[in-house]
């Protein structure tokens, strides 16, 4: 009995180590891992969190730092937590993965800590009736490790944005560590202290992600697994911690519907619209991802794992056949759960907090239907009782069967390196969009989505003639939402005969997308159109399509830029000049829009306002092509010799003679030009200066 005792006081400082190190080696091949998906409208270009100074009006709009358009001002706070910490990453690291990566890696190392003290504390729970005592450091370490070293994790640590769900479930185990410490406090100043830490991080929690609300009801429930010994339904024992903890909850949740009342609504009653099912049929398909996931958790191998999953939704009870059975299923685990609390306690916890952390997410809100990523703080106590398990099969066979002692011991030992060689097997995935979506592809190849993302990283390469025949192919291919999944393929293609200069083509393919999508990216559909009808010498075309464009998003300036300059290719320079200096009041000292008003003047024949323009805009462009094409054009107009000569200097000390031909030869009716305008530069004026400039040049070599 001493010798435990003195077991209980001894420090975890190894297990610690261990832990940190086996989370470090499975996840070591992620540092240098590419942005995905949700991270680039989130991080990469969500100017809401890009942090450049240490102004509080800089931080501040971190916290409510929606992907929105950056120009306009947002007052709600959008997981501000969180979005604080991706701002924080900006600041010192701007695009660079491996500090993101690294904050990452280090929040899940906290969570394994918090959860590794948690479960210790729980082992050592009234109504487990010192069944571990001596071995809880044990059972915790295995718990832990099994949790953070499992594969279905490596989506919330892995990918960069779900550190919204990481943080959340950190500050989420914290908060039931204080609690629990709080509990088992006999002095009153620390109880308070401690109870006032865990609604703290709960607060922190929601601040991360909107899923650690149920921690109260967590709460509730380790308090009756754990510390109840039911009669307190009868004696009134316990109830006022059941009463506040429940108050709180409903204040809580109170507080949230008032300051989320409109978004909430517009989330819930109106976020099906998009969706290809209804709220009947998510609810009721959540049975089978549930299945799904607990699938993945019990047999763990990397096939398993997958950005999307080819998984039908339920359309009714028996369509397809297996909802119903999940729904019973499931609803069995928790029957038995509920039942048996008093006689399997951990299994019983585990499995109740499962569903617990499930309720959010697996409910009637209008997401879609699986990502693992949401398994992240569900399963933090689903290895409990596993762990509980062994050690007290190992306790049992320790001096009656040696053999059986050292299999155990094996087993648990290659339970634990098999889950971490599964983990970083896993995390190989992650290192490239392309990887990620081959590899998505090769696992669902009857959907249309891991296609379409494929064919994005091939293009993103530079590989168009493969991006297009993947597009192509995404549209024979089922999608949970066929029109949109067409929209997108066709929009895509046309983008890319853009890009290869096949205007003709991509007229064709952008028309047909924008005859089916509406939006925010049907609009960037529209405007690839209008450029590529310019390039065709369809003006009047291109601009019924940007009157389109700018009845929607009036203060746009690519829209107004872009209307600017075919108004100026039909001579009506005073009305383009409107639309650029509209344009400019959105982004001051925007070189694009800066250079086509230098070219407005340039055709009014306000050379000199034109020059001083023109060379505003090579401040902020200097090394830009058509910037200096357009001085040496205003110049030649203004007869300039001296100002030809320097700009004529300018150009041979930045490119070479054949490097500019092949510049102008980009020409179709303009030169192309940042963020795809278009300015109107005639070869025929520059090119004889440029020419003597160059001859001149040899004849003095």
């Amino acid at each position: 009995m001493n010798a435990e005792i003195s077991y209980n006081k001894r420090s975890p400082i190894g297990e610690l180590l261990l832990l940190l190190i086996m989370i470090f080696l499975a996840y070591v091949n992620t540092f240098h891992a590419s942005w995905h998906l949700d991270d680039i409208s989130n991080i990469v270009h969500n100017q809401n969190v890009h942090v450049s100074s240490l102004t509080f009006e800089d931080w501040a709009k971190s916290l409510r730092a929606p992907f929105s358009d950056p120009t306009e001002k947002s007052f709600d706070l959008y997981r501000p937590v969180a979005m604080l910490t991706f701002a924080l990453n900006w600041y010192f690291g701007g695009t660079n993965v491996f500090g993101y990566h690294l904050i990452n890696i280090t929040i899940h190392c906290a969570t394994a800590i918090f959860l590794f003290f948690t479960c210790s504390e729980l082992l050592k729970a009234p109504n487990l009736k010192g069944r571990f005592q001596g071995h809880e450091y044990m059972v915790a370490f295995l718990a832990a490790a099994l949790w953070a070293l499992h594969p279905i994790q490596t989506q919330a640590v892995t990918y960069i944005v779900q550190r919204m769900a990481s943080l959340a479930a950190l500050f989420y185990i914290a908060g039931i560590y204080a609690f629990i410490k709080g509990r088992t406090s006999h002095a009153i100043g620390p109880k308070i202290s401690l109870y006032g830490l865990s609604l703290f991080v709960f607060l922190l929690a929601m601040g991360s992600k909107q899923n650690a609300v149920t921690l109260p009801i967590a709460l509730l429930l380790i308090e009756l697994v754990f510390h109840s010994d039911f009669e307190f339904f009868r004696n009134g024992k316990g109830l006022w911690i059941i009463a506040a903890i429940c108050t709180a909850f409903m204040i809580l949740m109170c507080l949230i519907v008032y300051l989320y009342s409109d978004s909430l609504s517009a989330n819930i009653l109106t976020g099906y619209e998009r969706r290809p099912f209804s709220m009947y049929e998510r609810f009721i398909t959540q049975f089978r991802v549930l299945c799904l996931y607990l699938f993945q958790i019990i047999y763990p191998i990397p096939q398993q794992f997958s950005i999307i999953h080819a998984i039908q939704f339920s359309t009714s009870l028996t369509s397809p056949w297996t909802t119903l059975p999940s729904m019973l299923g499931i609803g069995l685990l928790v029957v038995l759960s509920l039942g048996y609390m008093n006689r399997f306690r951990l299994l019983s916890f585990a499995g109740l907090f499962f569903f617990l952390g499930h309720s959010v997410e697996s409910s009637i809100l209008p997401l879609e239907l699986v990502f693992e990523h949401r398994n992240y703080l569900p399963t933090l106590f689903i290895y409990l009782p596993v762990a509980a398990g062994i050690q007290s099969m190992l306790n049992q066979y320790r001096q009656r069967n040696a053999v059986i002692y050292y299999f155990l011991s094996a087993f648990a030992a290659l339970l634990v390196v098999g889950f971490g060689f599964s983990t970083y097997s896993r995390n190989m995935v992650w290192a490239s969009e392309k990887t990620l979506w081959q590899d998505a592809l090769n696992k669902a190849p009857s959907l249309a989505r891991p296609h379409q993302a494929l064919a994005m990283a091939l293009e993103n390469e530079g590989r168009f003639n493969e991006a297009i025949f993947l597009y192509q192919k995404a549209l024979t291919l089922d999608a949970p939402e066929p029109q949109y999944s067409r929209f997108n393929s066709l929009g895509n293609i046309g983008n890319i005969l853009k890009k290869l200069k096949n205007y003709k083509e991509a007229v064709a393919y952008l028309t047909a997308a924008t005859k089916i999508e509406s939006g925010p990216y049907a609009n960037r559909v529209r405007y690839n159109l209008a450029l590529c009808l310019l390039n065709t010498g369809q003006e009047k075309k291109a601009l019924e399509e940007l009157k389109i464009l700018i009845s929607k998003e009036p203060r746009n300036p690519r829209y107004l830029t872009a209307k600017g300059f075919v108004l100026l290719q039909q001579g009506m320079a005073d009305a383009a000049l409107n639309n650029f200096r509209m344009a400019l009041n959105r982004i001051p000292n925007d070189p694009n829009t800066l250079v086509c008003i230098g070219m407005a003047l340039n055709a009014q024949g306000a050379f000199q306002r034109a020059d001083w323009y023109l060379n505003l805009a090579k401040d902020n462009a200097p090394r830009n092509h058509v910037i200096h094409f357009c001085l040496l054009q205003n110049a030649i107009a203004m007869h300039d010799d001296k100002r030809i000569d320097k700009y004529l200097s300018d150009l041979s000390d930045l490119y070479s003679m054949p490097q500019l031909i092949a510049f102008l030869k980009e020409s179709v009716r303009g030169i192309h030009f940042i963020r795809e305008m278009f300015v109107p530069i005639d070869d025929t004026v520059i090119l004889p200066y440029m020419n003597q400039y160059w001859e001149g040049i040899a004849d003095r070599l």
